[in-house]
């Protein structure tokens, strides 16, 4: 399994980056362009969520079927956020299951880690 990490400044001018890499590897195994704007959607939404000052860790790993994202560390405001569930309001949480087709928070390396999957299914032909 193929396996790209990024640590980055949590400042919001590096977030291109995040992008700029993800866009990258969507376009190599010919993901959809639907896919590839719900998996931004889903990588913005926790990256938008400035906790602190520091660093944040983007990464990304490659199956057959899907594509493993996974960010952080974050603090107890954003495990709180996605523990919200049965709220009516449209919060990070609808917002990662709306695009994602799995979302699950587990701690690890100084805080908490947001992981998202997003199912392959639907693939463009790659351009030959």
């Amino acid at each position: 399994m193929d396996e790209i990490t990024l640590t980055l400044p949590r400042d919001r001018s590096f977030h291109g980056i995040a992008n700029l890499v993800l866009g990258g590897l969507a376009t190599r195994l010919s993901v959809t362009i639907e896919s590839l704007e719900d998996l931004q959607t889903g990588m913005e939404s926790l990256l938008a969520r400035d906790e602190d000052a520091g660093r944040v860790t983007v990464s990304v790993r490659v199956r057959p079927d899907a594509l493993e994202t996974s960010i952080g560390p974050f603090g107890a405001r954003v495990r709180d956020e996605l523990a919200g569930d049965g709220e009516d309001r449209v919060g990070l949480r609808r917002i990662l299951e709306t695009v994602m087709d799995r979302v699950e928070v587990g701690e690890r390396e100084g805080g908490h880690w947001v992981h998202l999957t997003k199912m392959l299914s639907e693939r463009k032909e790659p351009k030959g």
